[in-house]
């Protein structure tokens, strides 16, 4: 793919903290660049590089309307990707890894519509390894899925059957999971802001933050 698009360059995050990766801006004219070729590329290799996952989200949704900004972003992942292709997710035999699910979500963070976005690693998923783990590794079966939150608010939410007109609109979305807690097949705790592997997937991150969440989320060596 690097030498596809004629990539050379490196970068150590795949995009900068103050990067615009918003739409087209009336005033930005549109550039003759491969972009939806590179977009189709990248996101085949975001299925084991999570931490490309953010920005090549938010440029798939504008790709139809390609700028050199956008382009220049695209640029920037690949460079990354440049930087660290020796990396993915790993699994070491016997590290007795255990499931677990981290849950973040950036409020409003879309300056257009001000919609949110939310990162998992995630309940739906967890449930369906575990239940492939049961079968070729029938020790693994009926193990707890933790599921590791930094607000306070939405753990009470979950173990609290109490419900108000402030959160009916969420209920039926989400009574399924709590329908998962009454029996003990997942848990949930709360986790330090600073601990919340999700946010590599809400937040564009500098380096050493990335760092840090890419390691955890990717398994990776120190």
């Amino acid at each position: 793919m690097l030498k596809r698009f004629d990539v050379t360059t490196t970068a150590f995050t795949p995009a900068a903290t103050d990067a615009d990766l918003g739409p087209k801006r009336d005033d930005e004219p549109a550039v003759d660049k491969p972009v939806r070729e590179a977009i189709g590329c990248l996101m085949w290799t975001k299925l084991t590089r999570p931490d490309i996952a953010l920005p090549l989200n938010k440029l798939q949704k504008i790709a139809h309307s390609p700028t050199g900004r956008i382009w220049n972003a695209l640029v920037r992942i690949m460079s990354y990707l440049n930087f660290t292709k020796d990396f993915g997710i790993t699994y070491v035999r016997g590290s007795g890894l255990d499931l677990s699910v981290f849950v973040d979500a950036s409020y409003a963070d879309n300056e257009v519509d001000r919609r949110s976005t939310t990162g998992l690693a995630g309940v739906k998923e967890a449930l369906f390894v575990r239940g492939v783990l049961s079968f070729i590794a029938p020790e693994t079966s009926g193990a707890k899925i933790m599921v590791l939150e930094d607000n306070k608010g939405v753990l009470a939410l979950i173990e609290n059957p109490f419900s108000s007109a402030r959160s009916k609109h969420i209920d039926v979305r989400f009574h399924f999971i709590r329908e998962l807690f009454k029996p003990g097949k997942i848990t949930a705790e709360y986790v330090p802001t600073g601990e919340q592997h999700a946010d590599m997937l809400t937040k564009v991150l500098g380096r050493e933050k990335l760092e840090y969440h890419r390691k955890a989320l990717m398994n990776l060596p120190m």
